[in-house]
């Protein structure tokens, strides 16, 4: 048995009739694979169950299979009186489940099923597992633990969720138990080459364009890390690029030499500078994100600072500046 939650999880599931899975805000390929993996499960098992999200699933995520399962909603309009379990992956705040803070949370019995440190624990069960790769990593784990078969469509799922969140097994929390999960997924049909072609080497140009921006506008702070910080203006001037953050923060972030962490902020809403945190190491970014209101892992992070612009900036350039202090001292 990989966790001792698992049983518990199944028992509940056995008991319900209607179940409600989530992708998190601004979704990625962790949640909505893990989301979709289980809700093929779901399938298997003959259980009625739908994938919600507050935001639509980007253009890069719609090759994962039945990826038009996804029903973006709004928690505050949202009849949850049909459903009676709510099991939310890879989510370690209520705020990432909603899309926004202060949105009513649903009176529905919770399930948490996520790897960040920062989860916050606010499910009648959960399963938190700081130590894996991604959340798709832990279902794989469940569903051993279940007896489950693990077909095509499902093993494509979670293997994008495992190499989506493992920065393509770059990260320090990549063991050799998440590359024998892998190969077991692409054993059974998870196509390696599919899920990097389509979330790290197909990009709208207008994207890169926009990475270039963000390029021409990073600075080297003296305090060891690199940031990169756009306006809500600039930002539209690119069409809006959606994940442009998140990839230009993978991407560029974590590779400047002699620093130990680097942000991009993007002002995506005017009023709201949204943040990447990428580590290069050990430094753990989620330390940052969880000062400013948001969450994550030590490799990555993210967070939403409702202030305008310059304030927000200079409000996410201290907390760095005073976290990276802190630990020096």
């Amino acid at each position: 048995m990989n966790y001792s939650d698992s049983s518990k999880i199944l028992d509940a599931i056995k008991k319900a009739n209607s179940i409600l899975v989530n992708c998190h805000r601004s979704p990625d390929a962790d949640s909505a694979g893990s989301a979709l993996a289980l809700f093929l499960v779901f399938e298997k098992m003959g259980k009625k169950a739908k994938v919600i999200c507050p935001d639509s699933l980007p253009p890069d995520l719609e090759f994962l299979p039945h990826s038009d399962k996804v029903e973006k909603i709004n928690f505050e309009k949202f009849d949850f009186d049909p459903y009676d379990l709510f099991i939310i992956l890879d989510s370690a705040s209520k705020g990432m489940v909603t899309g926004k803070g202060e949105s009513k949370f649903p009176d529905v019995p919770v399930i948490a099923i996520d790897h960040h440190t920062t989860n916050e624990g606010f499910g009648k069960i959960n399963l938190v597992d700081e130590n894996v790769s991604s959340t798709s990593e832990i279902l794989f784990l469940i569903f051993e633990d279940w007896g489950v078969g693990i077909e095509k469509e499902i093993a494509q799922n979670l293997l994008a969720g495992i190499i989506a969140d493992s920065g393509i097994f770059a990260y320090p929390n990549v063991t050799s138990r998440t590359l024998d999960i892998a190969r077991k997924l692409m054993e059974e049909g998870g196509d390696r080459a599919e899920i990097i072609t389509n979330i790290f080497r197909n990009f709208e140009f207008t994207k890169v364009k926009f990475w270039g921006l963000i390029l021409e506008k990073m600075e080297k702070d003296s305090a060891g890390f690199v940031w990169s910080a756009v306006s809500n203006e600039e930002y539209k001037k690119f069409g809006g690029p959606k994940s442009g953050k998140e990839t230009a923060a993978s991407m560029f972030a974590p590779v400047v030499k002699d620093t130990a962490f680097g942000m991009i902020m993007v002002e995506e809403e005017k009023g709201v500078l949204s943040i990447s945190l990428r580590s290069r190491g050990e430094f753990n970014v989620a330390t940052i994100a969880e000062k400013l209101g948001g969450g994550g892992h030590r490799s990555a992070a993210g967070v939403k600072v409702h202030l305008p612009y310059e304030s927000a900036v200079l409000k996410v350039l201290e907390v760095a500046r005073k976290v990276v202090n802190e630990k020096e001292n």
